[in-house]
């Protein structure tokens, strides 16, 4: 499944090609290899720019043009308007006379300030922001989305799933932990699948797959 915008070709990961993603793993690394097969929730979250239009469209409608949004967002034109290319594919703006409001029926954006909401009942300050914005804690994150209940995980198989410095997972484990996502069972973790802020981030997942899948 693939997103196109100008010169870039996104291809978004499904069961039908997560062995590609392991493959240029052993080849790249995991990192490297979540962020050019991303997810749902990893293409959601993947940079600045994409991440606080999403914010903006679930919090509020009005009507933009991209010099507008960049001067608000503090990027470039450049930037802002390969984001909203990409989020105009997955229904959350629409465009038109060279203009971009939020749709308010977006179910990505919907399914966004959901987590934002439930994140910030849970004790997070920013709740989209907190478990958006670092990038240990969304691919921590987008390792979850795979694991099996019950499963135990240590930040050793933290560090080996996402590719980062066993420092960066240290330093940010302990936010998924707050958030109650993450349950400490002696040394390990485990996932909390009924926790609504993951529920969430599953929901937020599977909303921009299904939208990218649409007709």
């Amino acid at each position: 499944m693939a997103l196109h915008a100008d010169a870039h070709d996104w291809t978004l990961r499904t069961a039908h090609n997560r062995d590609e993603m392991w493959e240029l793993a052993d080849e790249d690394g995991i990192r490297e290899a979540r962020l050019t097969y991303p997810s749902g929730w990893l293409f959601l979250t993947r940079d600045t720019a994409t991440r606080e239009l999403v914010r903006l469209a679930a919090a509020t409608g009005g009507e933009w043009e991209a010099e507008e949004l960049a001067h608000e967002l503090d990027q470039s034109e450049e930037t802002v308007e390969q984001s909203l290319e990409y989020l105009v594919a997955l229904d959350v703006f629409r465009e038109e006379d060279d203009a971009y409001r939020p749709n308010a029926e977006s179910v990505v954006a919907q399914t966004a300030e959901r987590l934002r909401v439930t994140a910030d009942e849970h004790g997070s300050e920013d709740g989209f922001h907190d478990i958006a914005s670092p990038e240990a804690v969304r691919l921590m994150l987008d390792a979850l989305l795979s694991m099996e209940m019950d499963e135990k995980i240590t930040q050793d198989d933290l560090h080996e799933l996402v590719g980062l410095s066993r420092k960066s997972v240290w330093m940010h484990v302990e936010r998924l932990a707050n958030l109650g996502i993450l349950v400490e069972s002696g040394d390990s973790y485990v996932l909390d699948e009924a926790n609504p802020v993951f529920g969430n981030v599953r929901a937020l997942n599977a909303a921009v797959l299904g939208t990218a899948l649409s007709p």
